[in-house]
């Protein structure tokens, strides 16, 4: 990276990220007898010869980071030898082999050359070595004579060769027909997938890097290594990317440059015909096939299709032409002068007008490309073209193409789009004053629309929650009540912990579920979360599922925007009910599709919902990742609401780990505050948590106390049984009578586990306890699991049942086996757990296969271990876990596998 800044200069190589699978690959092929070798191939810059450093470092016995370190364990003292062709070195022959000789040697000609190479080969494999592996870069830069040679070490199985090879460029001959026989293997590196660059970025930088921010670089490199190295180089440079409390963010869309990367040499190639078209597909974008220019002839299509250079894709339902490399692009584009551009695009217009342009998405297009050509368009097409760009979720050409229909003059519709493009960026202090213009301006029929999406932003950007209320009463005012607003406004009182208003703001609407409607998807919105809020989840499953599929079906998304937002509502549904593993499923199903398009604001609250799923399950370092993600990305985009929401959910994420980190200090100041918008009863639990780490029990129980009655007394029965829970886990009785009496209809898994929890609790039923436990673990909440037996043994010791030591050993056992998941929380209900009760690693290991059903002899010869260490490993085990035999082990851990697949394999 060089230095760059915002990076370490020891990070001016890109770490080794990513190449496992490739590595793994590359030692099956050196172990097979069969296989004489490997031509490595990938594009400039993805990392060929990279990847064969690092298996050369394993294969020597130096060792390497990753994967090559089990070829590192197994292959010592191999012999390699490293080729690097050039393009200078094809002039003299044999030049580039010169390292396969001992060492002075200097044959005088090419015959006494190869003898000496063949002599000294074989005189290593007759002293006992593997054959030596002869690694050559850039293969196809040997002169002849040296591929001559080549091919005779692999006709005579002396070597191993390892080459590395350039797209589109012939393979040399003798590899080709070792290839066809199958004794040579083909290794295509391809571009790393945007989880794989993720991780390759965060090595990079030494830091966590948020979602956005990954996709925007994986997307600007097209998962090329070197392309995204020097897309980060820039974006740092140009301040659009940089860490935000300790996360590192995309603050601006990326420029579309990339400096310095080297531009493919096949495009220089090419006939002007053939770039001409390269040239339109990098300014316009995916076209149709029947919109490319007239003179382009099915033997140029097949031609580039065939250099790997353009692609046959399906968007939309259509098929359309794009560049197989998106990383041309911006080259590709800059090399095309301002006329040119402008008659290019002008001409791509006249072609898709020709054919109507009465196909989806054709509208945006043509309004990109005019604006583009000519710096404007017709207004109409222009909004048009707008609120297309707003059902793909493309925020940022939404917002250039609603300002530059303002430019024409005001208009509600242009408002609207603008200022929700620009509240997505987080320019609130530019998004507010466009939409209270178009508010005062709006007529009777816009009047709402205009309403709807600037009391959203009052609310959810600066927080502003008495201006929201304001803008959607006024709006009732002058335009009459409707269903939208009633809904806007229970949505946001529910926000604040005020349940019972936002139930009273629903109850006067009433409308047909089917039939899709903006109306209908925000009434359905609202009502799920007054059901989240009433211990309802299920009622608010339904919910959500039947406001997504109208969400889905709606083509006018201007009041309503994006559908993904009612994903993530289920998401949330889904996790309030109990199925942690289906609530993940839906996040990680809309996800992607969310990073493709991005919409930041639920971005974030996605990362919010993924972080409650983790710290429900006890993954409480995944949980604190996920949060503060979710915080910095909340604070570059301006939502506060959100942002706080965020760091509460941090908080309490280092609270379960045990201690406070210095955001619990900006939470301390947000409750002084005591912002109603912003101090919600999840925030208050946050810091109760963080007070009772600091050694503030007292203070911290009663904070918990007064915010459960608080939200009992609003209507918000979720909120208070969640607290009410807090402090039976905190060992209070007096919380367990409370939560085990509620009699409220409370609905799912979940809020059957804690009810049973408490009243186990009251009954100080150890076996009621152990009942409580497995109903966590069936629902994946590890950590509740553990705290539940741990309160189960502490119960069985303090009582006088027959072989209670026994009992509370094995519950003891079972704690500890589900904390080593938890990622070292460190809660309350865990502090009765002795860490001498723990299994040891090798007592783990043993105990494991003897639950298995392997015999001590069996378990001997696998570990290297004699038969009697193994048994006294499991006298050790047994009497640690309070179990006499295997199956006793049994019931114990496989219980306790580290996830459910781990456990089915079991």
């Amino acid at each position: 990276m060089g230095n760059a800044p915002g990076i370490a200069p020891a990070h001016a190589r890109l770490p080794f990220v990513g190449r496992d699978a490739e590595l793994a690959e590359l030692d099956r092929a050196l172990r097979a007898s069969a296989c004489v070798g490997v031509v490595v191939t990938g594009a400039g810059g993805i990392g060929r010869s990279r990847l064969v450093e690092e298996f050369l470092a394993g294969v020597t016995g130096k060792g390497a980071p990753g994967g090559s370190a089990r070829a590192a364990r197994a292959d010592r003292a191999r012999h390699v030898v490293r080729v690097r062709a050039t393009r200078a070195s094809t002039s003299v022959a044999l030049s580039a082999l010169t390292p396969l000789l001992p060492g002075g040697a200097r044959p005088e000609t090419p015959g006494a050359f190869f003898a000496l190479v063949r002599e000294h080969l074989a005189a290593r494999r007759a002293a006992g070595e593997r054959r030596t592996v002869v690694a050559v870069d850039d293969v196809h830069l040997l002169d002849a004579t040296s591929s001559a040679l080549l091919a005779l070490l692999l006709a005579e199985e002396a070597a191993f060769v390892l080459a590395t090879l350039p797209d589109g460029v012939d393979w040399p001959d003798p590899l080709r027909a070792w290839w066809r026989r199958g004794a040579v293997r083909h290794l295509p590196l391809l571009a790393l997938d945007p989880e794989r660059a993720r991780a390759l970025l965060a090595a990079a930088l030494d830091a966590p890097i948020a979602g956005l921010a990954a996709r925007a670089l994986w997307t600007a490199g097209h998962g090329n290594p070197l392309h995204m190295r020097e897309a980060l180089r820039a974006a740092i440079a140009d301040d659009r990317v940089g860490p935000v409390h300790g996360v590192w963010c995309l603050k601006r869309p990326l420029a579309d440059t990339l400096d310095g990367v080297s531009f493919d040499a096949r495009i220089d190639r090419l006939s002007p015909d053939r770039r001409a078209l390269l040239e339109l597909l990098a300014l316009c974008g995916p076209i149709g096939l029947r919109d490319v220019p007239a003179e382009t002839t099915a033997e140029v299509l097949a031609d580039l299709e065939e250099r790997r250079l353009l692609d046959l894709r399906r968007y939309d339902r259509r098929e359309r032409l794009a560049l197989a490399q998106p990383a041309h692009g911006p080259v590709l584009r800059a090399g095309v002068g301002r006329l040119r551009a402008r008659a290019l695009l002008l001409g791509q217009v006249a072609r898709v007008r020709a054919h109507g342009a009465h196909r989806v998405g054709d509208h945006l297009d043509l309004a990109r490309w005019e604006l583009a050509a000519t710096g404007t368009a017709d207004p109409e097409l222009l909004l048009r073209g707008a609120e297309e760009a707003l059902g793909t979720g493309d925020v940022d050409t939404m917002c250039r193409l609603a300002r530059a229909a303002l430019r024409h003059g005001p208009n509600a519709r242009a408002g609207v789009l603008l200022g929700e493009a620009l509240g997505q960026r987080g320019a609130f202090a530019e998004g507010i004053p466009v939409l209270e213009e178009a508010f005062a301006a709006a007529g009777r029929a816009e009047v709402h629309s205009v309403a709807l999406t600037l009391a959203v932003h009052h609310f959810y950007g600066p927080g502003d929650l008495p201006r929201a209320l304001a803008v959607l009463r006024e709006a009732a005012h002058r335009a009459g009540p409707s269903p939208a607003l009633s809904a806007w406004t229970s949505i946001i009182l529910g926000a604040t912990g005020r349940v019972e208003q936002a139930r009273a703001a629903l109850a006067a609407v009433a409308l047909a579920e089917d039939r899709a409607s903006p109306e209908l998807v925000l009434y359905l919105q609202a009502r799920l979360r007054v059901e989240l809020a009433t211990s309802r989840p299920l009622d608010a499953i339904r919910t959500a599922r039947t406001a997504h599929a109208a969400h889905r079906e709606l083509t006018d998304r201007t009041e309503v925007f994006y559908p993904a937002r009612s994903a993530y509502l289920l998401a949330w549904a889904l996790l309030e009910a109990g199925p942690l593993d289906a609530a993940e499923q839906v996040l990680e199903e809309n996800l992607d599709e969310l990073l493709r398009a991005p919409v930041p604001a639920l971005v974030v609250w996605f990362g919010w919902v993924h972080g409650r799923i983790a710290l429900e399950r006890g993954r409480v370092r995944q949980a604190a990742s996920l949060f503060a993600e979710a915080r910095a990305q909340a604070h570059v985009q301006g939502h506060g609401f959100a942002e706080h929401r965020a760091l509460a959910g941090l908080v309490l994420a280092h609270a379960y780990a045990g201690h406070v980190g210095p955001e619990a200090a900006h939470l301390a100041d947000t409750v002084a505050a005591a912002d109603p918008a912003l101090c919600g009863w999840d925030t208050l639990r946050a810091h109760a948590w963080a007070l009772r780490c600091r050694g503030h029990a007292d203070q911290a129980h009663a904070l918990l106390r007064d915010t459960a009655g608080t939200a009992h007394l609003r209507g918000n029965s979720t909120g208070a049984r969640v607290l009410e829970h807090d402090l039976v886990r905190w060992g209070d009785p007096a919380a367990a009578r409370r939560l085990a009496a509620m009699t409220d209809r409370a609905q799912g898994a979940h809020e059957a586990a804690r009810t049973a929890h408490a009243r186990a609790v009251v009954d100080a039923d150890p076996v009621a306890l152990d009942a409580a436990s497995d109903a966590w673990a069936a629902l994946g909440a590890t950590l509740l699991a553990a705290e539940c037996l741990a309160e189960a043994a502490r119960l069985r010791r303090a009582g006088h049942r027959p072989n209670r030591e026994a009992a509370a050993r094995r519950a003891q056992a079972r704690a500890l086996l589900l904390v080593t998941r938890c990622e070292g929380a460190a809660t309350p209900g865990l502090v009765s757990l002795s860490a001498a009760g723990a299994l040891s690693a090798r007592e783990h290991q043993i105990a494991l296969m003897a639950a298995d059903g392997h015999t001590s002899r069996e378990i001997a010869r696998q570990c290297g271990l004699s038969i009697r260490t193994v048994d006294n490993t499991l006298g050790r085990a047994y009497r640690k876990t309070g179990v006499r035999d295997r199956q006793g082990l049994r019931s114990i851990l496989t219980t306790a596998r580290e996830d459910p697949d781990e456990r089915a394999a079991g």
